[in-house]
C-alpha cells in the first residue's frame, strides 16, 4: 500500500486522509481527470450530500473509511453542506510513486448555517472512474501541499 502524498490538512477535522489505492502510480489504468470530470464529481457529490453518512461515503469516496471519519467529526460540530458550492480554481495533481495523481477544486460555498467556507475538493481516477477522494467538501479541508497555498482555506465555526 502506497503512503498519501495528497493530504488533507484539516485543523478542524483532525484526521489526514487521501487518495491512496492499490495501483500503482503511473499505471495506464489511472486516468488523468479533467476539469470537468472533477466539476461533474464535485456535483453529484452535492447531489447526494442528504444521504445518511455511511451510504453518502460509499457512494461518493474512493476512501470511505476516512470519508466517515471526516463527515461523523463534520456533524459532530453541526456542520452540514448548504447550497452548491461554486469552483473557484482547478489544479492538476501529478501521478507519483505515491499518488494516483487527480485533480483539485478549491470551492467556496455555505454551510447550512449560513457561514462561509473555502475547502479543496479531490478527485481522482485510478480505476479509470473519477470519484471523490473523501467526498466531505463543506468544512474547510484542503490539502497538505496544496497547489494554492497553504492559507487559501476558510475554515467555518462549530455550528453547536
Amino acid at each position: 500500500m502506497r503512503i498519501p502524498v495528497a493530504t488533507l490538512a484539516v485543523p478542524l477535522l483532525l484526521l489526514a486522509c487521501a487518495c491512496a489505492s492499490e495501483t500503482e502510480a503511473g499505471d495506464a489504468s489511472a486516468a488523468p481527470v479533467s476539469e470537468k470530470q472533477a466539476v461533474d464529481v464535485l456535483r453529484y457529490v452535492s447531489d447526494q450530500s442528504d444521504l445518511k453518512p455511511d451510504r453518502f461515503c460509499k457512494e461518493v469516496a474512493y476512501q470511505v473509511e476516512s470519508c466517515k471519519e471526516v463527515r461523523k467529526q463534520a456533524s459532530d460540530s453541526c456542520l452540514e453542506p448548504g447550497t452548491q458550492p461554486r469552483v473557484l480554481r482547478s489544479a492538476k495533481i501529478e501521478a507519483s510513486d505515491q499518488t494516483d495523481g487527480g485533480r483539485v477544486l478549491e470551492v467556496e460555498g455555505q454551510t447550512a448555517g449560513g457561514q462561509k467556507y473555502v475547502s479543496e475538493f479531490f478527485v481522482t481516477a485510478p480505476d479509470g472512474d473519477p470519484k471523490a477522494s473523501v467526498g466531505v467538501y463543506w468544512t474547510g479541508a484542503g490539502l497538505a501541499e496544496s497547489p494554492f497555498g497553504e492559507n487559501n482555506k476558510v475554515l467555518p465555526k462549530p455550528e453547536c
